[in-house]
């Protein structure tokens, strides 16, 4: 994958989940624009990635219960950094720069595909932020 963005990332699950991407409902919001209905449609479980405009995949991470709220405890009291410490995350809700890209799930039967959609992102876009779990 040469240039990551929200588009692209959409575009790459459909293509390896084929109709199955269809269980979850992707949501691409700007950090510094967390709010309304959509924002609503992400506090479900699924998988996030944070995207940024000019240094690609930050972080993936996934919840079982409400993706939206983990997703930003990364941005709070944890503040995720990167090994280097040139990405703090507390810090990206100030950014117009950078994206949250949730993929909600539509049908909690459906759960197990939450992790399959997760490991699939984490090998695919090599964030900068890796999962501890992950490595």
């Amino acid at each position: 994958m040469d240039v990551v963005n929200v588009e692209t990332i959409i575009q790459k699950v459909r293509e390896e989940f084929g109709p199955l991407a269809e269980r979850f409902k992707a949501i691409p919001l700007r950090m510094d624009g967390l709010n309304g209905a959509e924002f609503e449609a992400t506090k479900k479980p699924g998988v996030y990635v944070f995207v940024h405009d000019k240094l690609g995949c930050l972080k993936v991470g996934k919840s079982q219960s409400n993706a939206c709220k983990r997703a930003l405890q990364h941005c709070g009291a944890d503040n995720t950094t990167s090994k280097d410490g040139s990405i703090e995350m507390a810090k990206l809700p100030l950014r117009n720069d950078t994206h949250l890209l949730c993929f909600a799930l539509q049908d909690r039967e459906s759960m197990h595909w939450v992790l399959a959609l997760e490991h699939f992102l984490e090998n695919t876009l090599h964030p900068t932020i890796k999962s501890v779990r992950n490595g």
